[in-house]
C-alpha cells in the first residue's frame, strides 16, 4: 500500500467521523417528538461513535466551563481531528 493510499484512507475515515460529529450536533439541536426508527438508529450510531472521543474532552472542559450551558466538546474534537489529520497527511506525503 502506498503512502498516498494510506493518506487517502486516513482522510476518508476522518471525513466520515466529521459527518458523525455533525449528525450528533444536529440531533442535539432537534426536538423530534416521534422519530422514525431509521433516525433513532442514526442517532445511536453517531452517539456510539463519537462519545469515546467527546467524553474525555467534556471532562476537561467541565473544569473551565462552569455555568456555561453550551457543550463545546464537538468543536474541540473537530479542531483536534483536523490538526491530527493535517499532521498525519503531511508526514505521509
Amino acid at each position: 500500500m502506498s503512502r498516498f493510499q494510506i493518506a487517502w484512507a486516513i482522510s476518508l475515515a476522518l471525513n466520515v467521523y466529521y459527518v458523525l460529529l455533525l449528525v450528533r450536533v444536529v440531533f442535539s439541536w432537534l426536538n423530534i417528538r416521534r422519530p422514525h426508527p431509521i433516525l433513532i438508529r442514526i442517532h445511536h450510531v453517531s452517539y456510539a461513535a463519537t462519545e469515546p472521543l467527546l467524553r474525555p474532552i467534556r471532562n476537561v472542559l467541565m473544569r473551565y466551563q462552569q455555568g456555561v450551558p453550551i457543550d463545546l466538546s464537538p468543536l474541540i474534537a473537530w479542531l483536534l481531528l483536523d490538526l491530527v489529520s493535517r499532521i498525519l497527511i503531511r508526514a505521509l506525503l
